[in-house]
């Protein structure tokens, strides 16, 4: 709502559609609206997609985290994660206790390959205390111990994920929030110049760097930093 007495739109409805996105970066390649052809619609969407797929490796994306849950089945060390994964920020058990039914959630720590394979005895059934993340095609997740069978468990974590594809039909829009639209176009204009504009490159990578690192900077969570050691995996671990 807009102040009173002010004469601003009292509006927040800013969002435009992929294609405006994409007639704003050929703007700022020299390319007029009028002369933007399917081709030059085809190239940007791929090149907005390869901008998406460079900003998923400048985690963490706030905007892309969200919370994943996944039953674990006792005896079975391994669960399949979804594809759209990028990474893992923090991963928890969540128990069920009788005779009361109240949920407890403890903490994962994460581990790497070489960590996994020291581990002597890999399929007794016990309390997961570590997760081992493969990050492949199809990322797998792989706990150790396998959950026993005395309570029901869930394995919740929160992830990272891609950004959603950059598809034009339909009016649709960039899954990008406002505060970062202006690094979005940016690098976009930046990667269609290497098509169509390579004498723009240095001053369009310039202005794509700076807008992303100002976005990057306000994109965190505003908490003190908490350092608390993991004491019970290791006192749980017997070898």
């Amino acid at each position: 709502m807009a102040a009173a007495g002010s004469n601003s739109s009292g509006t927040f409805d800013f969002a435009p559609t992929l294609g405006d996105v994409f007639i704003n970066a050929y703007g700022r390649c020299q390319i007029r609206r009028a002369a933007i052809s399917a081709d030059h619609l085809r190239d940007a969407a791929m090149s907005a997609n390869l901008v998406q797929v460079e900003w998923a490796n400048e985690q963490v994306n706030l905007w892309t985290v969200d919370l994943q849950s996944i039953p674990l089945v006792p005896g079975q060390d391994t669960y399949d994660v979804d594809p759209a994964t990028i990474m893992i920020m923090a991963a928890w058990i969540e128990t069920t206790y009788p005779p009361d039914g109240r949920p407890k959630d403890r903490m994962l720590t994460s581990i790497d390959r070489d960590t996994y394979a020291a581990f002597p005895d890999k399929t007794k059934p016990g309390d997961p205390t570590v997760y081992w993340y493969q990050s492949l095609i199809l990322p797998k997740i792989t706990l150790w111990e396998p959950p026993d069978d005395k309570e029901d468990r869930v394995l919740k974590f929160y992830r990272a994920r891609q950004i959603q594809d950059a598809s034009m039909p339909r009016g649709l829009q960039a899954e990008v929030p406002y505060r970062f639209l202006e690094a979005y176009i940016a690098a976009l204009a930046f990667k269609l110049a290497e098509l169509y504009a390579p004498a723009r490159m240095e001053e369009l990578a310039l202005r794509a760097a700076n807008t992303f690192k100002n976005a990057k900077e306000r994109d965190v969570e505003k908490a003190p930093l908490r350092i608390v050691p993991a004491l019970s995996t290791y006192t749980s671990q017997v070898y």
